[in-house]
């Protein structure tokens, strides 16, 4: 599995002018803790990251090297945390966690559907139920994201956490009943319907009034 490499540096001054200077020119702010290591303040290439992010997800697996006083030390590292700008949707801060390569760890991956299912051409509704999921893996198997093709899903049809095909390194930490994506009939098709006339109304309505 190919590994990304993020340089990082000590970031000393920590006030708000400083993160912002930072962010201005090119760099974002962030943390980086663990078990092997007192927290410790960052600076990374925001440029860099969000091609990180883009190729490896927001729970990306990575080696740290970070400089600081004219060495450098290398860590194994997940992006535990990922802030963004409010409306500019840039890269404001980053939580790194320090991790062991034999420790399995917690994370959530994100699903991504693929194809257009059989169900939508119809006119139904894909509605998607779980958009991440919980697993439970060593650092170095987190998947980038767990792809689900819906491409054979019909009206009525659903997939649950127990159809997901995913590696036997990764465990899925969440019901196996639980629905992932499912195709409902459209609502709109369903009001047309209820506004039908129900068959024989018609005829039972002009004897009524016939009688009277």
């Amino acid at each position: 599995m190919e590994t990304v490499l993020i340089q990082a540096q000590i970031r000393n001054d920590q006030t708000k002018g400083s993160n912002n200077k930072s962010r201005k020119t090119g760099f974002v702010p962030g943390v980086l803790y663990g078990k092997e290591i007192e927290s410790v303040s960052v600076i990374v290439s925001a440029k860099e990251m969000e091609k990180v992010i883009a190729k490896k997800g927001e729970n990306a697996f990575a080696k740290m090297n970070l400089q600081k006083d004219g060495s450098s030390q290398e860590y194994n590292v997940i992006l535990k945390e990922v802030q963004r700008h409010p409306y500019r949707g840039t890269l404001a801060h980053l939580d790194f966690c320090q991790v062991s390569m034999s420790e399995k760890l917690s994370t959530v991956v994100t699903v991504s559907l693929i194809g257009e299912s059989i169900g939508a051409a119809e006119g139904g509704l894909v509605q998607q139920q779980l958009r991440e999921i919980n697993v439970l893996c060593l650092p170095g198997d987190i998947p980038a994201s767990i792809e689900i093709d819906i491409t054979d899903l019909k009206i009525g049809d659903n997939i649950t956490v127990a159809d997901v095909n995913i590696s036997d390194k990764v465990e899925i930490v969440e019901e196996p009943s639980a629905v992932v994506v499912s195709v409902s009939a459209s609502r709109v098709g369903g009001a047309e319907e209820s506004e039908a006339p129900v068959e024989g109304a018609e005829e039972t309505s002009a004897t009524t009034e016939e009688e009277a």
